[in-house]
């Protein structure tokens, strides 16, 4: 899809069903490289910062109550405390970087 063959040795996780994700953890956030095998409905739900590109296809995301279709190259800020949704199209890659800790079980094993 999007991401280099050598993404594939980053931490994987299952984020939701049919969307599996490579994260890198560092001081104070983390970063995570998503492919979407089939349509995704994510509800709404609020945390620390996210920032995110989209690398393939198409990702619909409601962000403080404002609708936006996001396409390859566009990008989007999700303030801290935001209430967000997204609606994930099958085949769609993208990268998010969140202020915090998203995965917890990564702050240990990651480089």
């Amino acid at each position: 899809m999007g991401f280099p063959e050598w993404f594939k040795g980053f931490h994987r996780v299952d984020a939701w069903p049919g969307l599996k994700a490579a994260v890198i953890s560092g001081k104070g956030g983390q970063v995570g490289f998503f492919e979407c095998t089939e349509e995704i409905e994510v509800p709404e739900h609020a945390h620390e910062g996210q920032w995110g590109i989209v690398v393939e296809g198409v990702v619909e995301l409601t962000i403080g109550g404002v609708h936006h279709v996001l396409r390859k190259g566009d990008s989007y800020h999700i303030p801290a405390g935001v209430p967000h949704a997204a609606k994930l199209h099958k085949g769609c890659a993208f990268i998010d970087v969140w202020e915090g800790v998203r995965f917890p079980e990564l702050t240990e094993a990651s480089p």
